[in-house]
């Protein structure tokens, strides 16, 4: 049965970017639904957690999440915590040059990232100076300088924690966004190690090296979190998800699935959780 309001879409207003130092949604914030631009969200207050693609994690002050454009979300609360945000389209992601920079929003690792005590001022002040744009002039090359100084500093704190998934390669930088492009096409190992003049083995040894996963061991992981989205939004037949993730076959998607039953169910459940204790607040 077709229910197109289970997986709402969060849209940004017809603008390229939006800063805040108060609380700010773009809809019902405390039960799953998709975004369709790119956040950074700086959490000012603990409170008790939100979820990204199903996954629980826990809101501390001074730490920071980067959401990417189609992941979902939720707050599963009445009020929103206190948050400096930073949200933009997708115009404005792309117009950001470093490519390590966009690394941070890949969908692959999606913990917070730490502002320690040392860096506060610092990360006070840029956003200040970010803000103080914003409300002015809003000169979008001033605002993507700012917002790239912001990402920088939160790649070098990032770094510490992962130096192997953090490290400023462009190689593998490169590898994960064609991943990330193709993984619905569920195309051979070697179609993305001809795209870097490496053997299949070398290019499954270099993302292992950063991720502890092969290509195809990240693909399927893809496919599992895009099945769970497509399978909670309930507007599509199975073997309509099963056509748009390149499963031919449907009983293949379905034995597909089911292979990896314990994690689905688990992060579903989660999912389910969030809703049905939304709507008795």
């Amino acid at each position: 049965m077709e229910n197109k309001e289970l997986l709402p879409l969060h849209m940004l207003p017809d603008i390229q970017f939006l800063a805040a130092d108060e609380k700010l949604a773009f809809g019902e914030h405390f039960t799953n639904h998709r975004i369709n631009f790119y956040a950074i969200v700086w959490f000012m207050e603990d409170h008790d957690v939100h979820y990204i693609d199903f996954e629980p994690f826990s809101i501390k002050r001074n730490q920071v999440f980067l959401l990417a454009k189609n992941q979902v979300h939720a707050i599963p609360a009445v009020k929103l915590p206190a948050a400096k945000v930073m949200v933009f389209s997708s115009d404005f992601f792309l117009a950001i040059e470093e490519t390590y920079l966009k690394q941070l929003f890949l969908p692959f690792d999606n913990k917070g990232i730490t502002i320690s005590k040392d860096n506060l001022l610092v990360m006070e002040g840029l956003f200040s100076l970010l803000l103080t744009e914003y409300g002015d002039k809003a000169e979008l090359p001033l605002l993507l300088k700012y917002t790239s100084s912001f990402l920088f500093l939160l790649h070098r704190f990032a770094a510490h924690r992962s130096p192997q998934l953090y490290k400023r390669n462009a190689r593998i930088v490169a590898l994960l966004q064609l991943i990330e492009k193709h993984f619905k096409e569920q195309k051979p190992v070697s179609f993305y190690a001809t795209h870097f003049g490496l053997t299949a083995k070398r290019a499954n040894e270099i993302l292992k090296d950063a991720f502890g996963f092969s290509i195809s061991g990240l693909s399927q992981q893809l496919l599992i979190l895009e099945s769970t989205r497509a399978l909670y939004n309930g507007t599509h037949s199975i073997k309509e998800i099963a056509y748009q993730l390149g499963f031919s076959d449907q009983s293949y998607f379905s034995r597909f699935f089911r292979s990896t039953q314990d994690l689905v169910q688990k992060n579903f459940a989660l999912s389910l959780l969030i809703t049905h204790k939304s709507l008795a607040l």
